[in-house]
């Protein structure tokens, strides 16, 4: 009885050991074979809050880590990555795609200065309330720009001048505009310079098992 008991309980052991190793090895290869496929990179700065939290020390969160699929088609309203030289410093930017090749961008501050919208080929996209911060950073180098002799600027059907995208160029801002160092202040981004599309975003909350676990992945992949 006693010998049957244990190889009884030989064989669940066995069993058990068994299921685990297969699922570590699933696992280890799936996480091999997404971090082929993926390219990682944690959030920075502000640009993208509230859809995007950033590691810093005034912020509840402990940061957000995106994973981008250099190989998916971009479409208006993705997030994308880019590879760019903004300020004299080459940088990974993360930013929402609202303007593809051919189209017409505008941001607009409405009669009251209430409100400022931003208009894609003449349709509102987004409204942002009146921002002191947005209407002397980014609106007044969009009214600068739009008012230079840049090939990038444009004329909507209705005679109003607006930032016209050549072949092969995207616009790119971020959801955060009152801090947001985007195309408004840099011009547009070339598709060579879109790393990819953001699939995949692992928020982290700021407890410090998933900071622990943030950590790892990190150093990880």
């Amino acid at each position: 009885m006693h010998s049957r008991a244990k190889r009884i309980c030989l064989n669940s052991i066995s069993a058990i050991l068994t299921v685990f190793i297969m699922t570590a090895s699933f696992f280890a290869i799936y996480l091999f074979l997404f971090n082929i496929v993926y390219i990682g990179t944690p959030v920075r700065g502000m640009s993208m809050y509230p859809t995007l939290n950033a590691n810093v020390e005034s912020s509840d969160t402990a940061g957000d880590y995106v994973y981008i699929n250099p190989y998916r088609e971009m479409n208006i309203n993705d997030i994308v990555v880019a590879d760019v030289d903004w300020n004299n410093e080459s940088r990974y930017v993360i930013k929402r795609l609202v303007g593809t090749p051919g189209d017409q961008i505008q941001i607009v501050l409405n009669d009251e200065m209430s409100e400022f919208s931003l208009k894609v080929n003449g349709e509102t996209i987004y409204t942002l309330d009146y921002s002191r911060e947005f209407y002397n950073g980014s609106y007044m180098k969009y009214v600068s720009f739009i008012n230079s002799d840049s090939s990038n600027v444009g004329l909507t059907p209705d005679g109003e001048r607006c930032i016209e995208l050549h072949d092969d160029e995207y616009f790119l801002m971020g959801d955060n505009w009152d801090v947001s160092l985007d195309c408004l202040s840099n011009g547009p981004v070339a598709s060579d310079d879109i790393v990819g599309v953001v699939d995949v975003v692992i928020p982290y909350k700021s407890n410090k098992f998933t900071t622990l676990v943030s950590e790892l992945w990190g150093l990880l992949f």
